[in-house]
């Protein structure tokens, strides 16, 4: 008796195909088409997110500028212009404490600085000529009284000596009242300048004219 041959993959025609184990899905008949599943579809336009939030641009760090507004909102100091203190706080020098070159390095330094600080402003400029007439006026003063005072040493000193004040210590006592006046010159000068004003020194030579 002759049996089917196993390896054949094609049953008669009617036969039953074999029944799946249980739990197996079923199988459809031998022949038939095989069941159309619909397709998913991605939505139109691909998937929609919300849209990222925007954040303000990181501040730009560096060098203040002046006038800009600065950080919290306070406004940036305003540069100060220049007034020409410099040109009479120079004078100060004269408190060095070295008699008679004290006063001369004050007055050729005060001098010295006039066309730094004149090109700072129209009171830098003025303070800066007023202060280098009346120092260039104080020096012409000093050398001049050290001077008289080196010949009156000279000429009257001699075997009998000098007995009294005259005329030894009139050049000398004339050297220090000029550098009285020209520390309290100094001082009202550097205020004044200070303030933004000019001082004017009427009894000054006029070396710099404006």
């Amino acid at each position: 008796m002759s049996t089917p041959d196993d390896s054949n993959p094609h049953p008669p025609q009617g036969a039953t195909p074999a029944q799946p184990p249980y739990g197996s899905p079923a199988q459809p008949p031998y022949g038939a088409p095989a069941p159309q599943y619909p397709v998913a579809q991605p939505p139109q336009g691909g998937p929609q997110y919300p849209a990222a939030p925007q954040y303000p641009a990181a501040p730009q760090y560096g060098a203040p500028q002046y006038g800009a507004p600065g950080a919290y909102g306070y406004p940036m100091p305003q540069a100060k212009p220049s007034t020409g203190t410099l040109s009479w706080a120079l004078g100060f020098l004269i408190f060095i404490g070295i008699p008679f070159l004290s006063g001369i390095v004050s007055a050729v330094v005060m001098a010295s600085v006039y066309r730094s600080v004149a090109r700072k402003g129209e009171i830098a400029r003025q303070n800066a000529r007023s202060a280098a007439n009346w120092a260039l006026t104080y020096l012409t003063v000093s050398i001049v009284l050290i001077i008289v005072h080196i010949i009156v040493l000279v000429a009257f000193s001699g075997d009998r000596g000098m007995t009294g004040f005259f005329p030894l210590g009139i050049p000398i006592t004339l050297y220090f009242a000029v550098s009285i006046l020209h520390v309290v010159l100094v001082i009202i000068g550097t205020v004044k300048a200070s303030g933004g004003k000019v001082l004017q020194v009427p009894f000054a030579i006029p070396y710099i004219r404006s």
